[in-house]
């Protein structure tokens, strides 16, 4: 008679996910749930979040910017740039200005609304952010970066 072998327990990865599955999916809740904060304290100043992080781009480039080079700059689509553009420059807050040396350029401006707002916006940004660090000792908040930093350099 043979002898028959005992089933290997299955893994119910719903039940009990691998560690970096978890761990994958706190940061994107933990992520969504931030971002929601953050739009929710921008809301009244008429910005979202992607169109602060643009006038925040533009204002750390220093001079005007392609809208590729801005695309690239905070990891987004031509699209969603497109889109960023378009509302940011139907509030008067940039505006873009064909290249006269190479007409299938255009350069993205930051107003002068546009820096008088970013200049409005930013603390509210880093006092909300600051906030929800704020179970995280500093030493904590650097080990996380640490880490953070340590996965996106092993792509």
């Amino acid at each position: 008679m043979k002898r028959g072998r005992s089933p290997i327990p299955k893994h119910d990865p719903f039940e009990k996910p691998l560690l970096s599955v978890d761990l994958f999916f706190t940061l994107y809740k933990n992520n969504a749930s931030q971002v929601r904060k953050l739009e929710e304290k921008l809301e009244p100043l008429g910005l979202t979040l992607g169109r602060l992080c643009l006038l925040y781009a533009l204002q750390r480039a220093g001079k005007p910017a392609l809208p590729s080079e801005l695309g690239d700059d905070l990891a987004v689509t031509r699209a969603n740039i497109s889109g960023l553009l378009n509302a940011l420059e139907k509030a008067g807050l940039v505006r873009r200005e064909l290249d006269l040396s190479d007409r299938r350029r255009v350069f993205v401006h930051m107003t002068p609304q546009g820096e008088k707002l970013l200049e409005l916006a930013w603390p509210v940004y880093e006092e909300t952010i600051e906030g929800n660090f704020g179970s995280l000792s500093v030493e904590e908040q650097m080990q996380l970066l640490h880490l953070l930093r340590k996965l996106e350099q092993g792509k």
